[in-house]
């Protein structure tokens, strides 16, 4: 066992036991080490200044996330270049920073370049573009844009149709994302049936106890709650 994976090991454990100051502790040394070790532009260190960026994140403290952060994926690029599916995990973490801290323009950017660097990978990665145009929308709902909202949640379900297959589960969830979308829009109709196309699809991948089953169920029974109709779903 390596060292870093040794320092790894143990701040998964730490933070398992919610000790999250001394999991800092110990990659801020693993970040040292790191270094010494490997150099400053190494794809070792810049995964272990993602981690420092979680960590701080997590404890709030927000200056030193985003330093951490953007640091990681600037040795990232150095390193793998612009396009490298390494630079993906840094991106999320740098998306969802920005978002917990209403930065919503700057995390819509850095969205925008997730999404394009998705469809330049395999077909494993790239089935992760589906979930940020989902992001996406959500975000040009929250700027006020439910039309682009809209459009956004089509073009993921027909990307992943046209990729995946009309079964895959990930479609299953972008309609239930729409039963969402059209439930705070006031169109029940439309979204009664985006939660039954969903419920269709996830049933045949998912336990019927599974959250995003569950999901789409409580939306639908909802909805027929809403049109004065006492429907229980199974």
């Amino acid at each position: 066992m390596t060292p870093l994976i040794e320092y790894d090991k143990k701040i998964t454990q730490l933070i398992a036991a919610g000790r999250y100051d001394e999991a800092l502790w110990i990659a801020e040394e693993e970040l040292c080490y790191a270094e010494s070790s490997y150099g400053h532009e190494h794809l070792e260190t810049a995964k272990v200044l993602n981690n420092l960026g979680w960590i701080c994140d997590v404890l709030n403290k927000e200056q030193s996330a985003e330093e951490y952060y953007l640091k990681a994926l600037e040795v990232k690029i150095a390193v793998c270049g612009n396009t490298s599916h390494e630079l993906i995990p840094t991106l999320e973490n740098i998306v969802n920073f920005l978002i917990n801290h209403n930065q919503l323009a700057r995390a819509y950017e850095f969205l925008v370049k997730l999404i394009d660097l998705a469809g330049l990978q395999n077909k494993l990665w790239r089935l992760r573009k589906g979930a940020y145009l989902c992001q996406l929308a959500e975000l040009e709902e929250q700027l006020g844009f439910p039309d682009k909202a809209e459009n956004l949640l089509w073009e993921s379900l027909s990307f992943l149709q046209a990729n995946y297959g009309f079964d895959h589960p990930n479609a299953g969830r972008v309609f239930a994302k729409l039963g969402a979308f059209f439930e705070r829009q006031g169109n029940l109709a439309r979204a009664e049936y985006c939660y039954n196309r969903s419920l269709k699809i996830l049933k045949k991948h998912l336990s019927s106890n599974h959250p995003d089953v569950k999901f789409s169920r409580d939306g639908l029974e909802n909805i027929y709650s809403k049109l004065g109709l006492k429907v229980k779903i199974r």
